[in-house]
């Protein structure tokens, strides 16, 4: 636990060097003046279409837990357990999502191995998602605009590389003889003996949770969400003064979904840096012409504010909020020390 403790605290302070960053390719003067200019009256629309972004998501998360024969916990405890897991986005390739599974197995007794497959899945299909909405916003902006052919087409090597691994790993992870074949032959190796139980179990939710059925309603499901922060980000660009229209929305889609592409890829704690600077430079090479750096990094400033960092509040907010429910064991720990009651120590005759 100290370990994730640490990597969270890593995280954070990477996430304050990455912001001072972004404030010095901005200009601290650019971007003041760019946030003066933005309407106040867009922060609740953009923050409603990132609820609307982890609502679809948890629904995700609880049908998973269904699928693995988890039934034995609340829609609430299920819903503040997975925004309570926003604050470990921070840790470095979100490595400390894996406590979500530790959690839920003092709550309900659920095996770790059972459920660990579930936060691999969420990945997985988020990114699918993100895939396919790149994809749009890249046929949209090709339809709209010749002017950046060159520039997009540079992408697509990339593109077809993730999405190769992805599928290429899931269509393996389907070949269920040649899975439980190699579990047998690795079953008395030494060390692996001892885990070979939960390996298998490992095995048999992982295949469960990538196949076709359950893996096409999680990914039309991101697809959905993730479009709402998408809008979120067409808005933010709209309120700083771009003038709307469709090419400008298929923009704001194919950026939001290569930056979070890359930041996933990069293995950084929730992308920090990688992301920023995909989008602060996309938004300056696709939109901008190169120029007005103060434009492109307060957009990036305003979208990360509105997604990760709230996610990470609204993540901390929620486990202090429903602490007891998801410590049941250690809720005596959260209890404030109390004076002992008047004559609580007396030895009545």
């Amino acid at each position: 636990m100290r370990e994730y403790r640490n990597k969270l605290i890593l995280g954070g302070l990477f996430g304050l060097a990455v912001l001072v960053g972004l404030l010095l390719y901005t200009d601290v003067r650019d971007a003041g003046a760019h946030l003066r200019a933005f309407p106040v009256v867009l922060i609740l629309p953009v923050l409603m279409l990132t609820l609307f972004n982890y609502v679809l998501r948890w629904v995700k998360w609880h049908t998973y837990l269904h699928i693995i024969g988890v039934e034995n916990i609340s829609r609430t405890d299920s819903a503040a357990l997975w925004v309570s897991g926003f604050v470990l986005a921070l840790s470095p390739g979100k490595v400390a999502e894996v406590l979500k599974a530790a959690v839920l197995r003092g709550m309900t007794g659920t095996p770790i191995a059972r459920s660990a497959p579930i936060v691999v899945a969420e990945r997985v299909t988020d990114g699918l998602a993100m895939l396919v909405l790149g994809a749009i916003g890249f046929g949209g902006m090709l339809m709209q605009s010749a002017q950046h052919n060159e520039v997009l087409a540079q992408y697509v090597p990339a593109y077809i590389a993730v999405l190769v691994l992805l599928l290429g790993g899931i269509t393996v992870l389907q070949i269920r003889p040649l899975f439980r074949w190699i579990l047998r032959q690795i079953e008395n190796w030494p060390l692996v003996s001892r885990v070979s139980k939960p390996l298998a179990e490992l095995y048999e939710s992982s295949y469960e949770l990538f196949r076709p059925g359950p893996l096409m309603f999680a990914v039309g499901l991101g697809v959905v969400s993730w479009a709402g922060e998408c809008l979120g980000f067409f808005l933010i660009l709209q309120g700083l003064g771009l003038e709307p229209s469709w090419l400008l929305l298929w923009q704001a889609m194919f950026m939001l979904a290569a930056a979070t592409i890359v930041g996933a890829v990069s293995g950084l704690p929730g992308g920090l840096g990688a992301a920023e600077f995909t989008i602060a430079g996309m938004l300056q090479l696709l939109v901008l012409g190169e120029q007005d750096a103060g434009f492109a990094g307060t957009a990036t400033l305003l979208i990360r504010l509105f997604t990760l960092w709230f996610g990470v509040v609204l993540g901390l907010v929620t486990a202090f909020a429903f602490r007891h429910r998801l410590f049941p064991g250690q809720a005596a720990a959260w209890q404030p020390a109390l004076p002992d009651p008047p004559g609580a120590g007396e030895v009545r005759p």
